[in-house]
């Protein structure tokens, strides 16, 4: 039995959705890699980008099915000088990093195309736990000598365990 193609369609765009309530939360601009354009109004101020990878997908037994997700949220902030809260890029690091703690549901989103996309609950992301799974915040810190630009990332490994056909 395959998986269902759905999938990646309603992990990748409940993500996305998840994430765009943190970064607005923050007032944070949110580029969503593959999804969001590159354009320079977006690119030249602080911001945050989503990058997703998976859903990665094994059936380990009869139609139940494990999936798991790495998502990486990278922060930049354009250093503005005295007066700044030179502490925001952690700041964001938080809020990114709380949001990844707690189960991160995943809805049937999407253009409806064949009446799948309802908006139902599919279940919820958990993060991975084993001895070296961890979420990290990453900093960077300023990227280049001359250039105001820092940068931090919030990292996390995700998964799911799903019955299907029959629950998914």
């Amino acid at each position: 039995m395959a998986a269902n193609p759905n999938w990646p369609r309603w992990i990748f765009s409940s993500l996305a959705v998840h994430f765009k309530n943190v970064a607005d939360g923050l007032n944070l601009p949110i580029l969503v890699e593959g999804i969001d354009e590159r354009e320079p109004e977006k690119m030249e101020v602080d911001r945050c980008e989503l990058r997703i990878n998976g859903p990665y997908i094994r059936e380990i037994s009869k139609k139940y099915w494990r999936l798991w997700i790495n998502v990486n949220v990278l922060m930049t902030d354009y250093m503005e000088g005295q007066g700044e809260n030179t502490f925001k890029l952690f700041d964001w690091g938080g809020a990114f990093l709380e949001a990844m703690e707690l189960p991160i549901p995943i809805y049937k989103y999407g253009p409806d195309v064949g009446g799948v996309d309802d908006q139902s609950l599919l279940g919820c992301l958990t993060e991975l736990r084993g001895k070296n799974e961890s979420i990290r915040l990453i900093h960077f810190g300023q990227i280049g000598r001359d250039e105001r630009l820092r940068q931090a990332a919030v990292d996390g490994r995700f998964e799911m365990y799903l019955n299907y056909p029959n629950g998914g």
